[in-house]
């Protein structure tokens, strides 16, 4: 009686795949806008989309009226056409997050069942990155990695595919992936390449020459999908490729110009964290038997002859990992939403290792089903919460504070103190929000009529200074955050003794 049972949850769980993405649409769409777009990641991107979808400019990115050459425009694309039709809301600019996170599911089903040849595992491993805490945090964030994820899934999937079943059409889509991944934020959709050498050098001679990993045309088509826009923009505009291959890749890489977390500790405080938490559950699950997992992978010999004896799908995981993790490490730009594609083969690793250790146990599906219902409930519910916490980040709060609570509809009143500008402003103004440096403010204060300024707290002091002389009026908006009502420049007293107006 109780074989028949377990094997009745067997069949149940782990999930079939079109069931795991219908759950998986419906608990991502669930409160998909509820919390506002945050600066600066967020806000950045869905400004940029919003400024090329109103100018048209859809080749040539571009941001506070600027040309904006930071990364490719396919993310932009993405947010861009959503935000054309349904206006600068939330749910337009995250809209593009739920396909991605669909197909990176479905993507990991395929890879793992053509790495491990088997549907339960296939089945386990989307399981598991439908599920992880990192993956479904990355599913709600604006930035184009949860696209290049999916792109570099796909990809590695059909290589897979090409590599068991002998076929040059996925070969040929194995390299149309890995351009589109290229096109959507260049070098580090490269990363996966090593890991694809070292499994196609691993194969016997005469595979190789039925796996044609290298043949002209699939490289034509990855040099066309993947270098094509940028070919025509460095045609287009004299020096732009020295521009990408100097401040996008080298001193974004190996210089802390942009200091984006550049020290080596911040491995420690963010990539540790991400990777231990961003796991979770399954890794916890893992942990509870890594007497088990040891057991499984020691052989007589150490280490020499560990390595020398894994598996080729072992090598893979190794090396679509570890490399990556690698430069990852050695880059002066650390942020966390960099190491979310190493989940993918994460995902295919765990998949195999839960079912290896837990597969035989009877009570295993039952309470791994409850798991997943669990963290799909905290997931919605955290999604809903999120919308009602107050954050600084969020500009969608703030927008709504600036126009119900001060009436601030007209976005040519407002400024921004300094040059930094709020991106996630702009875009639910559905306008450009200017920035205006302090030493600037009097001629800003006095283009005419009741303005208002943005500005922190020391900034706030200055700009009072700069304005002396001015009626001001200060509103504490936040912690870090100030609202400056600065009245328009009082005009003498005529001859007649009129009282003196506000410039309007």
């Amino acid at each position: 009686m109780q074989s028949t049972k377990s094997e009745s949850w067997r069949e149940v769980f782990p999930l079939q795949l079109p069931v795991l993405l219908t759950v998986v649409l419906f608990a991502a769409v669930l409160f998909h806008g509820a919390r506002g777009l945050y600066e600066t990641t967020e806000g950045r991107y869905s400004e940029c989309a919003r400024e090329m979808a109103q100018t048209g400019s859809w080749l040539e990115p571009v941001l506070n009226g600027h040309p904006h050459w930071t990364k490719p425009p396919l993310t932009y694309w993405a947010i861009g056409v959503p935000c054309a039709v349904l206006g600068p809301t939330t749910w337009a600019a995250r809209l593009y997050l739920i396909p991605c996170f669909l197909v990176t599911v479905a993507a990991v089903w395929q890879l793992a069942f053509w790495l491990w040849g088997d549907r339960p595992t296939a089945r386990m491993s989307a399981t598991v990155y439908a599920t992880s805490a990192m993956p479904l945090i990355a599913s709600q964030a604006v930035s184009a990695d949860g696209m290049l994820t999916a792109a570099l899934a796909v990809a590695q999937a059909f290589f897979w595919k090409g590599v068991r079943k002998r076929s040059g059409i996925a070969v040929h889509l194995f390299w149309f992936f890995a351009g589109i991944a290229f096109l959507v934020k260049g070098p580090p959709a490269l990363l996966v390449l090593p890991a694809v050498l070292v499994v196609w050098l691993r194969l016997p001679r005469q595979e190789r020459r039925l796996v044609r990993l290298f043949a002209p045309t699939a490289i034509i088509v990855f040099l066309v999908a993947g270098f094509g826009w940028y070919a025509w923009e460095a045609w287009r505009h004299p020096g732009l490729l020295g521009y990408w291959l100097k401040d996008e890749v080298v001193n974004r890489s190996l210089s802390d110009k942009y200091f984006r977390n550049p020290y080596f500790y911040y491995n420690f405080t963010i990539y540790l964290p991400v990777l231990l938490i961003g796991s979770l559950p399954w890794g916890g699950w893992l942990v509870f038997r890594w007497r088990a997992l040891r057991e499984r992978v020691r052989v007589p010999g150490g280490v020499r002859n560990l390595w020398a004896g894994l598996s080729v799908e072992a090598h893979w995981l190794i090396w679509a990992t570890a490399f990556p993790m690698a430069v990852f490490m050695l880059s002066r730009s650390k942020l966390p939403l960099y190491v979310l594609p190493l989940f993918v083969p994460g995902a295919v690793g765990m998949g195999h290792a839960l079912l290896a250790a837990y597969g035989k146990e009877t009570w295993f599906h039952k309470r791994a089903l409850s798991t997943v219902c669990a963290v799909w409930v905290v997931f919605v519910a955290g999604k809903a919460m999120a919308g009602f916490l107050p954050q600084e980040k969020d500009m969608r709060q703030l927008y709504l504070t600036l126009t119900t609570q001060y009436g601030l509809s007209d976005p040519e009143r407002l400024a921004i103190a300094g040059v930094k500008p709020l991106n996630g402003l702009s875009y639910y103004y559905d306008s450009v929000v200017r920035t205006v440096p302090l030493d600037d403010l009097p001629v800003w204060a006095d283009a005419g009529g009741e303005r208002f300024l943005l500005c922190d707290p020391r900034k706030a002091v200055a700009a009072k200074r700069k304005l002396a002389g001015r009626v001001i009026e200060e509103q504490v908006l936040s912690r870090r955050r100030r609202l400056l009502k600065v009245a328009g420049r009082s005009l003498k007293p005529n001859r007649d003794g009129e009282e003196a107006a506000w410039n309007r």
